[in-house]
């Protein structure tokens, strides 16, 4: 027993030694480090991994792509692969990503994918001049291409976001905007990051197809591998569900857009499957009953596949709003109308006195035209409302507002700061949509609004945060886009960055609007797979489909139990792919 104790000292005694040892080594290497890394040396990483580490896994990466590239490997950069499911950091010692230049998808006909490409620098490096471009997409077998021009790339902007009362993974530097591919310049402990969107035409057929985009960084070239499994199935359009942002025709510096402006920012709203509703009551006078221009934007905006509008209120007085409405019906444009009956967010004295009132009032009126409220639950809300809007935190639930809906649809409301409410489970450990929400989260939204049978969405707000009188942002794309320091006024509160606004004045659309559209696109997954479920007289078929479109427990248990782990997501819409491809099948024989 004493040679074993003594054994045991020495052998944990020669561990510590070990430890110190490197320890010093480590320190010694530290110092050779440019400034900037010797100032990360007591950090953690917004996964808690210390520099030290960060530092170990860059230089393995280094190896690594070497070992893989051989004679390719660039010498002044290191490249990185990530699928659209992570937010990258700005820090290059935080990349999560795959260090490789290949890229293994999937989509459906008529589906957007997307991807990302990190480019580090070398340690002490600057990289003045890097660029991407793509290049088509070929089958295996030559027949079938996917042309270079469905591809779009671009530049991902940076937010710097606030402290804010509610967790997230670190408060910095978050990926948001996304701009027109141009050559990027990178220094210091930055990464350089580009967004690669795949759109799969209509009638690609089913197929492998490879191709290549071209990295170039100061010179030096490499090709990024792209691999895409195109299954046998094709998305509408536009996904027949509803997602719905207010928006407005005023930049944050005050200045009025024009209708062509507002079509523009409408359009890239539509592109990402969002719908502007607001385009249905602005440049709108009820007052001389001028609707040319209402006309041309409604129809711009319904040639791009909007689902619904809203009208402009005509406060108590219904009967203001009978040309317009007279209009809208000779138009045939009624059924996608919506107006908001408030007030807004009622209590539940108000909702009784005030909203249903006012709802009895106008649908005697106007019985084709349907009114939405946000609001948390109250005793006989299809009284008060055709569109009962709740947010997954409020009241009991969404499981009871879906079961306590009496004749109103049910829409999910994703606001950070919904008021006259309770909560039933925390705001925040629910998917939302903020700059700082982790991209998962922003992507279960639509998830969230399958398993509750929610006939719609509405995001507060599209751009009507963009403005705030403390910030001046006329120079917004040189000095970068500041958020508020100052919490919402009483009775709304607290700080959220980039709550009221889902893209840029431009119109460059958000990271956040890509991963909707994904979301929405996973929707047409289900609805497929279901459509198929119904018609099959295949047991088996029948059960395996049913597993998938109760939402399997893997990806999402409930509003505030949900898998983080992308893969996770990732896998099921691979495997709902893959059984309507079965499902398809066995319809045709």
């Amino acid at each position: 027993m004493e040679k074993l104790m003594c054994l045991l000292i020495v052998s944990i005694s020669f561990g510590v030694s070990g430890i110190l040892i490197a320890a010093e080594v480590d320190k010694k290497f530290l110092a050779t480090l440019p400034k900037k890394e010797q100032e990360m040396k007591d950090d953690v990483d917004h996964w808690g991994l210390p520099f030290a580490d960060q530092l170990r896994r860059f230089i393995k990466a280094r190896s690594q792509l070497q070992d893989q590239l051989g004679a390719k490997a660039p010498k002044n950069f290191l490249v990185g692969i990530q699928h659209g499911l992570e937010k990258v950091p700005l820090n290059k010692y935080w990349f999560k990503g795959k260090y490789t230049n290949e890229i293994n998808l999937t989509a459906a006909r008529n589906e957007y994918e997307n991807f990302q490409v990190a480019v580090l620098p070398e340690i002490g490096k600057t990289l003045d001049n890097v660029t991407l471009s793509a290049g088509p997409l070929k089958s295996a077998d030559g027949k079938h291409r996917i042309a270079a021009a469905n591809i779009r790339i671009y530049r991902v902007g940076y937010v710097k976001t606030v402290p804010a009362q509610y967790p997230s993974l670190y408060t910095g530097m978050w990926p948001d905007i996304l701009l027109p591919n141009k050559p990027i310049k990178i220094t210091g402990i930055d990464l350089g990051l580009f967004w690669v969107e795949i759109k799969v035409p209509k009638d690609a057929p089913a197929a492998d197809y490879e191709g290549e985009l071209k990295l170039q960084a100061d010179g030096e070239s490499l090709g990024v591998k792209v691999k895409l499994h195109v299954y046998n199935f094709a998305l509408p359009d536009r996904v027949p569900f509803p997602v719905a942002v207010w928006t407005s025709p005023s930049l944050p510096w005050g200045e009025k857009m024009s209708p062509e402006q507002y079509r523009k920012l409408a359009s890239e709203f539509l592109k990402h499957g969002i719908d502007p509703i607001s385009i249905g009551g602005n440049f709108v006078s009820l007052k001389d009953n001028d609707f040319q221009t209402l006309d041309e934007n409604l129809q711009y905006c319904l040639d791009r596949g909007l689902q619904a509008f809203q009208i402009s209120s005509a406060g108590k007085d219904p009967e203001k709003l009978k040309k317009y409405v007279a209009h809208l019906r000779e138009k045939g444009w009624v059924d996608r109308a919506l107006i908001y009956l408030g007030p807004d967010e009622p209590d539940d004295k108000k909702f009784k006195t005030q909203n249903i009132p006012a709802y009895q009032k106008f649908h005697a009126a106007y019985p084709d035209v349907k009114a939405f409220l946000a609001s948390e639950y109250h005793e006989n809300m299809d009284k008060g409302c055709d569109i009962w809007m709740t947010d997954v935190s409020t009241g009991k639930g969404p499981a009871f507002a879906a079961k306590n809906k009496g004749k109103a649809n049910l829409w999910l409301y994703f606001c950070h700061l919904p008021i006259r409410i309770d909560y039933y489970r925390p705001l925040v450990q629910a998917p939302n949509l903020q700059i700082d929400n982790e991209a998962i989260e922003n992507r279960l939204t639509l998830w969230l609004c399958w398993k509750y049978g929610a006939e719609g969405m509405f995001i507060w707000a599209g751009n009507r945060e963009w403005a705030k009188p403390e910030i001046d942002r006329r120079d917004w794309k040189t000095k970068g886009w500041e958020l508020t320091k100052k919490p919402y006024g009483f009775p709304y509160a607290g700080i959220h960055n980039g709550n009221g606004y889902l893209i840029y004045p431009g119109a460059n659309p958000s990271i956040r609007m890509k991963i909707l559209r994904d979301g929405s696109e996973d929707l047409g997954y289900l609805s497929i797979l279901k459509e198929l479920q119904q018609k099959s007289s295949d047991n088996a078929f029948k059960k395996e489909a049913e597993a998938l479109i109760s939402v399997p427990a893997s990806v999402l248990v409930d509003a505030h139990y949900f898998n983080k782990d992308p893969d996770a997501l990732l896998k099921a819409r691979n495997q709902i792919a893959e059984l309507i491809e079965k499902g398809s099948q066995n319809d045709n024989e």
